[in-house]
């Protein structure tokens, strides 16, 4: 029921934003505007995000090989890419629960380490992001930012090096784990033995990435961010109409950000509307704005997509 209800309240929030953009936005110039853009550069971005999407399998592989030999980047990069597919297509994060209880069979490791994986990931992720919308805040002067704003530079870092150090340390979620598992363990017997054996093989994957470890995972997220900022960069770059085309630096993380709110799978509105808002915060007009919102969210959306996509209608195929 709840799963449901998030639905329901992401699709109105996504129908809400995606309004509110068109709204402000004369139709025949936003076409115009998407018109003009310059096909080679989005061809540049195009390469610079698969290198990025590569970079992300190789991390999610460096994590799980702790445990699994045979989760080489090669054998991770087809789970990756259709997780990705599943979730741009699915509701209730569908591509992720793949990779927990469907892949997890193909890279000879067990849900729980899988569970964990995604966990670091996501932090990992997320600690980029808050690093890279401190430099945006600082580098572009921005203070009247919703929230975030009021956090600031300095704050918003902190919070991302906070995160790294809590990676670097992972008893706390240790002691959390173990906690949940006593509780479960009272509640059903029967099934607290299942879930322990899957929780302990997670610990020993988050042990083993703690420490000095954790430093090239967080080398490695902030390098495949970094080239998600490069594709960004490229397609502004591929906009006549924009002025401030590093505006796209702080498009990234604002819009990726944005993503956490309940939207529909794809995040229909809530990436194009806060990278419309990044861009016109960094001086640039509302038409093209929303063409680059709209050409980046297509850019980074489709060819995941249809990748995935394909590689699952391959294999299903096989089996």
């Amino acid at each position: 029921m709840k799963r449901h209800i998030r639905t329901v309240i992401g699709l109105i929030i996504a129908i809400i934003l995606t309004g509110l953009i068109f709204r402000k936005t004369d139709g025949t110039q936003l076409i115009a505007a998407i018109k003009s853009s310059n096909p080679l550069w989005l061809l540049a971005g195009l390469i610079i995000f698969s290198l990025g999407l590569i970079g992300r399998a190789a991390r999610w592989s460096s994590m799980l090989r702790t445990s699994s030999p045979n989760a080489t980047p090669r054998a991770c990069l087809q789970p990756f890419l259709s997780s990705l597919a599943l979730n741009n297509v699915l509701p209730f994060r569908a591509g992720d629960l793949a990779r927990v209880f469907v892949f997890n069979k193909t890279l000879g490791t067990g849900p729980g380490q899988i569970l964990a994986s995604l966990f670091v990931e996501r932090l990992l992720d997320l600690a980029s992001l808050l690093l890279f919308l401190a430099l945006g805040l600082w580098a572009f002067d921005i203070h009247n930012l919703p929230t975030l704003g009021k956090v600031g530079a300095s704050g918003t870092a902190l919070i991302a090096l906070l995160i790294f150090v809590l990676l670097a340390f992972p008893r706390w979620l240790q002691i959390c784990i173990d906690g949940g598992l006593r509780l479960i363990h009272r509640l059903t017997p029967n099934r607290g033995h299942h879930l322990a054996d899957e929780a302990a093989d997670a610990i020993k994957l988050l042990s083993a990435l703690g420490g000095k470890r954790i430093l090239p995972l967080i080398t490695i997220s902030l390098i495949v961010w970094g080239l998600e900022g490069i594709t960004l960069w490229c397609v502004a770059q591929s906009m006549p109409g924009l002025i401030n085309s590093a505006g796209a630096w702080f498009a990234l993380p604002l819009a990726t950000l944005a993503t956490l709110i309940p939207s529909t799978p794809g995040y229909v509105g809530t990436f194009d509307y806060f990278a419309i808002l990044a861009m016109t915060l960094t001086q640039n007009d509302t038409v093209p704005a929303t063409a680059f919102a709209l050409i980046a969210h297509l850019l980074i959306w489709l060819p995941p997509t249809l990748a995935g996509g394909i590689w699952l209608l391959i294999t299903r195929n096989k089996t």
